[in-house]
């Protein structure tokens, strides 16, 4: 069913791809350290959700058709900068956080809705990245054997990057909820709010700065 090298070679790259800074990462760096791991789980199952989700999109004619219109790419794009403009703001208006709301802030005292906003958070980022789908179009098809059946092979590397995006998250989520004590004073919460919320910013400035560059091209 899969090409065992070609698979090691996929598992890697994932790996090594999942593990860079950006968005997603900086999302479950933020929440874990405001709300813990186990609040923020919701926003990494959210974050590994949205990679299915756009592992499928990409496996499919449409994903295609986004790889190669530039309309399409370019309003997902757009979608995408906009997200994060709205999360880099929601970040910078936060009130800072104190160690004493942790308590109160726990999923056992998390509401249905309050969990299914924070997965929903964590797929929309991944929804919105048109980046995702030039990856999976790009990634897929190097590690696909052609001489096996092609569901099968696709539906393993998903299920795989998932749980990559899921393991490592959390890896990064745990890292940060070990040190919340010492970063969610009141100070150092703001401090945290602003540069998170300015490089949200600051991505999303990138995106339309690219796009200029585009149109002018």
């Amino acid at each position: 069913m899969l090409n065992t090298s070609l698979f090691t070679l996929f598992l890697i790259t994932s790996a090594l791809t999942v593990a860079t800074p950006g968005p997603g990462v900086l999302m479950t760096l933020t929440s874990s350290i405001r709300y813990g791991l186990r609040t923020a789980i919701y926003v990494i199952l959210g974050t590994a959700t949205g990679t299915v989700v756009m592992a499928a999109i990409s496996s499919t004619g449409l994903g295609l058709l986004i790889a190669t219109s530039p309309a399409a790419y370019e309003a997902i794009k757009g979608l995408g900068a906009l997200y994060m403009v709205y999360l880099g703001l929601k970040l910078f208006k936060a009130k800072p956080f104190s160690f004493d709301l942790a308590a109160k802030e726990k999923p056992m005292g998390a509401t249905v809705k309050q969990k299914g906003v924070l997965w929903l958070q964590g797929m929309t980022l991944q929804m919105t990245n048109p980046m995702l789908i030039m990856f999976f179009v790009s990634l897929f098809p190097q590690f696909i054997d052609h001489e096996l059946s092609f569901l099968p092979q696709v539906c393993v590397m998903t299920v795989t990057y998932f749980c990559t995006v899921f393991l490592i998250h959390c890896g990064y989520g745990w890292i940060a909820s070990n040190f919340r004590r010492l970063l969610s004073t009141p100070k150092a919460a703001k401090v945290i709010n602003c540069v998170g919320g300015a490089f949200f910013l600051f991505l999303a400035s990138r995106v339309f700065y690219d796009m200029l560059l585009e149109i002018g091209a």
